[in-house]
């Protein structure tokens, strides 16, 4: 999975428990229209021009940009012709699964909480850290998908990629300083050496 695309659907549900990770690469798509689901998603750009809605925020997208888009918030990406083609990885995780994940100390939905100060959706990190999430969500698909998911001790490398990659992703939303919603802008601040403690190369 970390190297194929897979074929875009508008599904807009799981079909299996805990999480699903998608890598999709469109050269072209027809618009896709403005929705909503009751689960979480790590939405990680790589490629193309788009413009994302969410919640009346706009956020304009550069490659490694993260959005984190929490249940029932309504988003849809806005999608440039003539700009290549349109590269992203997409994570869903279930209310219950990322409930369950969590501990008594460390909630990990907090980076989806649109009612905490200084709270957005979109993440911008520093080129270490961005490289470090791409390779993790890749990891975590090849570990999930094909030939790979059948190996020994597969789903208990998928889960510690799937944790340290909620840390991490947790770790610098809670550190960068407040800001404004939408349009997009880099995070700056303290998360970027929080992020690489939670993230040990």
């Amino acid at each position: 999975m970390a190297d194929k695309a897979q074929n875009f659907t508008q599904r807009q549900h799981m079909l299996r428990p805990g999480y699903e990770i998608f890598r999709y690469c469109d050269s072209e798509l027809g618009e896709v229209s403005l929705h909503h689901h009751d689960f979480y998603e790590i939405y990680l750009f790589l490629n193309g021009s788009v413009e994302y809605s969410i919640e009346s925020r706009i956020y304009r997208l550069l490659p490694g940009d993260i959005l984190l888009i929490g249940p029932m918030e309504l988003h849809q990406p806005r999608i440039a012709k003539d700009h290549g083609p349109y590269e992203r990885m997409v994570l869903w995780l279930d209310k219950r699964y990322l409930e369950q994940l969590s501990t008594p100390q460390t909630s990990l939905t907090r980076c989806f909480d649109a009612s905490a100060p200084g709270h957005t959706n979109l993440l911008r990190l520093p080129p270490a850290q961005r490289a470090e999430s791409q390779t993790l969500m890749e990891r975590l698909g090849a570990e999930s998908e094909g030939a790979q998911a059948a190996a020994y001790g597969s789903d208990v490398v998928a889960r510690a990629c799937l944790l340290q990659l909620l840390a991490g992703l947790n770790r610098f939303a809670l550190a960068a300083p407040p800001r404004g919603g939408g349009q997009g802008g880099p995070c700056r601040g303290r998360g970027a050496a929080l992020y690489q403690r939670a993230l040990p190369g």
